[in-house]
């Protein structure tokens, strides 16, 4: 059966969608491992040197750095999360769905408030 023009053309769009959401997710995935990764290779830095040293003042800023320098990487992967849930919408099939969409959408943009309002708070800390 030969489908017409419009058909075959929203397919490629939908899977087109759906392939780059994937690719965004997956990024984002490996982007928040190495966050992670790297932040626990700072603190057990931080940790074998607060052995050797006794400068607390140094330590707690370079916490404060470490911190700020993941809750940066954190909220841009969390921008990127909502750019591909947005994307998702423009697939759904359903209201039930949509209405999901928007909730982790709104819980997501809420968290990456959260993280702006933390990295706020360690730069006028450090000032």
């Amino acid at each position: 059966m030969v489908e017409s023009g419009g058909d075959i053309g929203e397919l490629l769009l939908k899977q087109l969608i759906d392939h780059t959401v994937f690719a965004l997710e997956s990024l984002i995935t490996i982007l928040i491992i190495i966050i992670v990764v790297i932040t626990l290779v700072s603190f057990f830095k931080i940790m074998l040197s607060s052995f050797k040293k006794r400068d607390r003042e140094q330590q707690s800023t370079t916490i404060h750095r470490t911190v700020i320098r993941m809750l940066r990487g954190l909220l841009v992967s969390l921008d990127f999360l909502i750019a591909a849930d947005i994307l998702k919408t423009m697939l759904v099939p359903s209201i039930t769905e949509l209405g999901i969409l928007v909730v982790v959408v709104v819980i997501r943009i809420l968290l990456s408030w959260s993280m702006s309002k933390e990295i706020q708070d360690h730069r006028s800390t450090d000032k």
